[in-house]
């Protein structure tokens, strides 16, 4: 800013300096899910015959808890420890059954999701809180016999978005 005073008769530029602050925030969207245990139920050993033996599907409900309104797509993918005789199955933990990983797929069998990928991910368009994107697990042979014990096993399903 300029000033022109006027002394005496002769002419005096001034000068003088100011701060101008701006405060504001820049926000990504986001999602959130909910999800809750899946018992994939009781079988007997030799119901796996032979390796792809599989057993049905159960459902796997994965809550929305919404996402702001700039979301246009959800991606999930899907960590865990890969199964070691089928990278695209996700072993059980150890110290239980032995020779059977568990498939995880979209409930429409559209996508079946690779443990650990992140470029085979499930797409899906944001749903409103209470929204279900259904996905669903079996139980896949993958030796010739299947040793008895517990079949767990930990997901964690990783979302991104734009």
């Amino acid at each position: 800013m300029a000033f022109l005073l006027s002394l005496g008769g002769s002419a005096a530029l001034a000068q003088s300096n100011g701060i101008v602050n701006v405060h504001g925030t820049i926000a990504s969207g986001s999602c959130s899910i909910s999800t809750t245990p899946v018992n994939l139920g009781r079988h007997y050993s030799g119901d796996f015959r032979t390796i792809g033996t599989f057993t049905e599907w159960v459902p796997v409900p994965i809550t929305s808890q919404g996402c702001s309104a700039d979301i246009v797509t959800l991606h999930m993918g899907f960590d865990g420890t890969a199964d070691t005789d089928n990278s695209g199955l996700f072993a059980v933990a150890p110290g239980g059954a032995k020779g059977l990983g568990i498939q995880l797929q979209t409930a429409d069998g559209s996508v079946t999701v690779i443990p650990n990928s992140t470029t085979n991910l499930v797409n899906w368009a944001p749903l409103a809180t209470g929204g279900i994107y259904a996905m669903r697990a079996r139980y896949v042979s993958t030796l010739p016999s299947v040793s008895p014990g517990a079949a767990d096993s930990t997901v964690t399903v990783m979302l991104s978005y734009n």
